[in-house]
C-alpha cells in the first residue's frame, strides 16, 4: 500500500481478490469519460484467468481518494526478452487493443501511479502502456509524466482504421466505394449464390449461444491461422467471456452461409454504441469468392440500418482495411525503460536507437536479392 498526497494506492494480487472487485470495477468504469470493451472487468478477469495468470504476476492498482476509488490501473508483470535477456516488463493484462487505466481524475491518479512506480522501482525494468489514443488528455499527460520521471522513454505510433457510420445512409457509404471493389464485389456475390443458398446470419444477445462461438472455431480450423482457438486455454477463455457478458448483449458473431455451412466470419463487441471489429476468418476452401470481403458488406449495411455509431477496425495496419474507405486515429505505445537497471538501459539502447538501423538493413537486403533474383 502507498500514500500519495491524499491518494492511496492498494496492489491486487490474487484472483479471488479481482473476482471480487466485479462490481465496484463496472461501476467506476461508467463514470469515466474513457469507456471500451478492453478495459471491462469481464475482459480482463476472463484473459487473466484462462491465459495470463499461468506465466505473470497480478498487479492492478486501485486508487482510492479517502474512501472513494476513483482510479483502477489493471496491470500484471511478466517476462518479455529482448536481445535474448528476459525482462521484468510491467503492463496491461491480455492482449488488449485499447489499453490504458480507468480514472475518474487523472490530475490525482497520474502522480500517484508514478510515485508508486517509483517506490516499487526494484520490482520492474519495463513499464509500458500500449495503445493509447494519442489524442486523449490521460494520454497526453501520461507521456509527460514519464517524459519527467528521469527514466527512458520510447514511444511508437500506430494507426487505428474506423468507418464513422452516424449521419450516413447505406446507398452514399457504398456509392463512395472503388467501382473496381463494388463491381469485384457483385461478380463474387453473384458466383457464390449460384452454388446455392446464401445467408448472412447476426447473432448478438439472446441469439447469441455458445455453438455460434463453435461455428468460428470451426471455420477457423480451415483458415490461414488454423491455430487460433485451438488451445485449451483459449477456448476456456472465450467460453468464460461468453458466460460473463451474456446478460450485456456485448459479444457480436456474424456469418456468411452457403447452404447452412458457415464460409466466414466476424466476431466482434458492440459496446457504447460502438463495433469493434475484433476477429475474422474465412474458409480458405471459398478463398477466391472473397467471404470476408461479402461479409464485411452485409456487416456493414445493417450496421448502418441499426444505427451504429461507428465500425472500429481496432489496431493493424491492413490493406483489407482501407478497401473500405476508413479514417484513422493514432494511437501509441509508450514504454518507460527503469534507468536504475543495466538490463533496462541496454533494452532502450536497441529498441531506440539499434533496432530501427538493422530494420533499415534487413529492408535493404530484401530489396537486393529482390532485384538480383529479377
Amino acid at each position: 500500500m502507498s500514500n500519495s498526497e491524499n491518494i492511496t494506492v492498494t496492489r491486487i494480487e490474487t484472483l479471488n481478490q479481482f473476482e471480487d472487485l466485479r462490481e465496484i470495477w463496472s461501476n467506476l468504469l461508467a463514470q469515466s469519460s474513457h469507456r471500451d470493451i478492453f478495459l471491462t472487468w469481464e475482459w480482463l478477469f476472463a484473459w487473466w484467468k484462462n491465459i495470463d495468470q499461468f506465466e505473470n504476476q497480478l498487479w492492478i492498482l486501485l486508487f482510492h481518494e479517502g474512501e472513494r476509488l476513483i482510479g483502477i490501473a489493471p496491470l500484471m508483470l511478466g517476462k518479455k526478452k529482448r536481445l535474448s535477456i528476459p525482462f521484468r516488463w510491467l503492463g496491461n493484462i491480455g492482449n488488449c487493443d485499447i489499453g490504458g487505466m480507468i480514472t475518474l481524475n487523472s490530475d490525482k491518479t497520474m502522480p500517484a501511479l508514478f510515485n508508486y512506480l517509483q517506490e516499487h522501482k526494484n520490482q520492474w525494468d519495463v513499464f509500458e502502456f500500449s495503445e493509447l489514443n494519442s489524442d486523449s488528455l490521460f494520454t497526453q499527460q501520461f507521456i509527460q509524466f514519464a517524459n519527467v520521471s528521469q527514466n527512458f522513454v520510447y514511444i511508437h505510433e500506430n494507426q487505428h482504421f474506423y468507418i464513422p457510420l452516424t449521419d450516413v445512409s447505406w446507398d452514399d457509404y457504398y456509392n463512395n466505394l472503388s467501382k473496381n471493389m463494388k463491381h469485384n464485389l457483385k461478380r463474387r456475390m453473384k458466383r457464390l449464390a449460384e452454388m446455392g443458398d446464401v445467408k448472412f446470419n447476426k447473432y448478438i444477445g439472446e441469439t447469441l449461444q455458445w455453438q455460434h462461438f463453435e461455428q468460428v472455431f470451426a471455420v477457423n480450423k480451415n483458415s490461414h491461422f488454423p491455430q487460433t482457438y485451438q488451445p485449451e486455454r483459449q477456448q476456456a477463455f472465450h467460453r468464460e467471456m461468453f458466460e460473463l457478458m451474456r446478460e450485456k448483449g456485448w459479444i457480436q458473431i456474424e456469418t456468411l452461409t452457403v447452404n447452412e455451412r458457415p464460409i466466414a466470419f466476424q466476431y466482434g463487441f458492440c459496446y457504447e454504441n460502438r463495433y469493434e471489429d475484433w476477429r475474422g476468418g474465412i474458409d480458405k476452401e471459398f478463398e477466391t469468392l472473397a467471404p470476408g470481403k461479402l461479409l464485411m458488406l452485409l456487416s456493414l449495411e445493417e450496421k448502418i440500418k441499426c444505427r451504429i455509431s461507428e465500425n472500429d477496425f481496432l489496431r493493424g495496419v491492413y490493406s483489407y482495411k482501407e478497401d473500405w474507405k476508413p479514417l484513422y486515429r493514432t494511437f501509441v505505445n509508450v514504454q518507460i525503460y527503469n534507468r536504475i537497471g543495466i538490463k533496462a538501459r541496454l533494452g532502450y539502447f536497441w529498441q531506440k536507437y539499434l533496432k530501427p538501423v538493422v530494420r533499415e538493413w534487413q529492408e535493404k537486403l530484401k530489396v537486393k536479392k529482390t532485384v538480383e533474383g529479377e
